[in-house]
């Protein structure tokens, strides 16, 4: 062999390595952002200027119709994290993260994260593959991962108002919404700027690594409380921030009318919201928007700095959305676009720029869209109910595999919802179905035309039977949801009961202070809420 011959192929071993190069992945996830904000064929985009998100879009593909596996943080993060329904992993609540398997005796127990092929998340892939895997700031999904999440077991908030929901007990579990805006405070997560200073330091530390990594920046608002200042208040387009439509109390479906209750936007004894009122949350929670994006901005500008930003793929999303007023709501935990459509932009090597996606998309497809980027397969036996984003980020892409289905999937069975929520969304139409599990039998699905209702409040169930009865039978190709309802219900009260036996004397008031502590003239204890405990848990009568 000569040595021209022997360097020529040298040269292309060692290009067909570069080329083989796994690339770097930067992951940011927001807390409570309305994928709206985002969306620019939406009106909401509008309210805000979000520079970051526009060049970061500019530079990639935007999912406009992204929505989250469930509209709480536990329950999504972790489905997303396992890339499967939160029914399938028991991901229940904020109480109930990842976990090996449901144990009546031990329900928070969980086995270490590679001791279980029952669930191995995208993270344990990566350091699986050689990179060096970061997490920094809110992770939330339990399973010893990125410092845990909001509780198991205990008299905990996330835990009791989850296992009693089905109780319909109608006292507040939150604070009246007017009382959490602040316009002249800090951010109301002090953590936020230190986990972005780190996923900075760690980019600016790790220039010259030759292993390719993984950095995951959690960042916690725009989440409630309602806190920010006049830099972010500027950022706001007054005239865009609308009145939402409420529909009379007395003529909202059950599901929203204990919903209202339970986040304190309809109590006894309650002053009216005023159009200030309204409006006062809605425009501080779209400042810290733009606080969010300004973070987002913070991390891309260091992976520039570094020269890392054309070898690394970028994504942008939050693990729900925000009700902001809408509905007669705030928080999260429901099915209305305001609460589980969820932002979702990707950049890196190859990407389309530019490109707006309208297909239904969830989070649950980023693990097997970065399984893609870093060449790796699903592992053998883990069934994946997320599908790869490949095809829509690179045209012709042969990781592409399977074909996509045409609609998304979404459940919730957490608190300040009474009964099991589950959705089917699927071109312009919106169906959302309830846990009929008694007493909650005559709960009816709803409905909508988004593309002529954005705001959801014209429920078309009956005057659209046919497109109804198409839309159940696609739920029910997916899960049994009324099985599913009743598990869930089920293993809450199991866990509500290992928690009565260790607070028998005092159970009345610990629930009242830890639970349903919000707002209005009665306590929680009356006669009432003890017939409805009484009757919820089979008859036993609770002294």
């Amino acid at each position: 062999m000569s040595r021209f011959t022997a360097i020529l192929l040298f040269s292309c071993a060692l290009s067909y390595a570069v080329a083989k190069k796994q690339p770097n992945i930067v992951f940011v996830i927001c807390d409570s952002m309305d994928g709206r904000v985002v969306d620019p064929t939406s009106s909401v985009s509008r309210t805000v200027k979000t520079p970051n998100f526009d060049s970061l879009a500019a530079s990639g593909v935007n999912f406009v119709n992204n929505y989250c596996p469930s509209p709480q943080c536990v329950p999504s993060r972790s489905a997303m994290f396992s890339g499967r329904y939160v029914h399938r992993m028991k991901t229940w609540s904020n109480a109930q993260g990842l976990c090996v398997k449901w144990n009546k005796t031990d329900p928070a127990h969980c086995d270490d994260q590679g001791n279980n092929s029952y669930w191995q998340t995208f993270d344990y892939q990566f350091e699986k593959a050689g990179y060096d895997v970061q997490l920094f700031g809110k992770v939330d999904v339990g399973g010893g991962i990125g410092g845990g999440f909001h509780g198991t077991s205990g008299s905990t908030y996330a835990g009791l108002t989850a296992w009693t929901r089905a109780a319909n007990i109608t006292h507040p579990q939150k604070q009246d919404p007017r009382t959490l805006v602040n316009d002249n405070a800090s951010s109301p997560f002090s953590g936020d700027a230190s986990t972005i200073e780190r996923c900075v330091k760690y980019l600016q530390d790790n220039a010259n690594n030759s292993k390719p990594f993984f950095l995951y920046c959690g960042i916690n608002i725009p989440h409630p409380a309602y806190h920010t200042n006049k830099t972010w208040l500027a950022m706001v387009n007054e005239s865009a921030v609308t009145m939402p439509t409420w529909i009379p109390y007395e003529k909202m479906h059950p599901a929203d009318q204990f919903e209202a209750s339970s986040k304190a936007l309809h109590y006894d004894g309650m002053k009216p919201f005023t159009k200030d009122d309204i409006l006062s949350v809605r425009r501080t929670y779209y400042a810290m928007c733009a606080e969010t994006d300004y973070f987002l901005g913070e991390v891309v500008k260091a992976l520039e700095s570094v020269g890392k930003r054309d070898d690394t793929y970028i994504i942008f999303t939050s693990d729900h959305g925000e009700g902001n007023m809408e509905h007669m709501q705030t928080w999260k935990n429901s099915m209305y676009d305001a609460n589980n459509k969820v932002p979702l932009i990707v950049s890196g090597p190859g990407v389309t720029k530019g490109n707006v996606v309208a297909n239904a998309t969830s989070n649950l497809d980023l693990y097997p869209t970065m399984l893609d980027w870093a060449g790796l397969d699903v592992p053998s036996g883990l069934q994946l109910d997320g599908h790869s984003l490949s095809s829509f980020l690179v045209p012709g892409s042969s990781r592409q595999t399977t074909s996509r289905p045409d609609f998304v999937f979404g459940e919730y069975h957490s608190n300040m919802a009474n009964t099991g929520h589950f959705m089917i969304k699927r071109g312009n139409y919106k169906y959302i179905a309830f846990g009929q599990t008694p007493p909650y039998e005559n709960f009816k699905p709803q409905l909508f035309n988004l593309a002529t209702d954005p705001e959801e409040i014209d429920d078309i169930a009956e005057s659209a039977p046919d497109i109804a009865a198409e839309m159940a039978k696609l739920m029910s190709s997916v899960a049994d949801i009324q099985a599913i309802d009743k598990e869930c219900k089920d293993q809450d009260k199991v866990r509500f009961n290992m928690w009565f036996e260790q607070h028998k004397s005092t159970w009345v008031k610990e629930l009242g202070k830890a639970a349903y502590y919000g707002p209005g003239t009665e306590p929680f204890g009356s006669e009432e809420d003890l017939k409805k405990m009484a009757t919820w848990i089979n008859g036993t009568k609770y002294e």
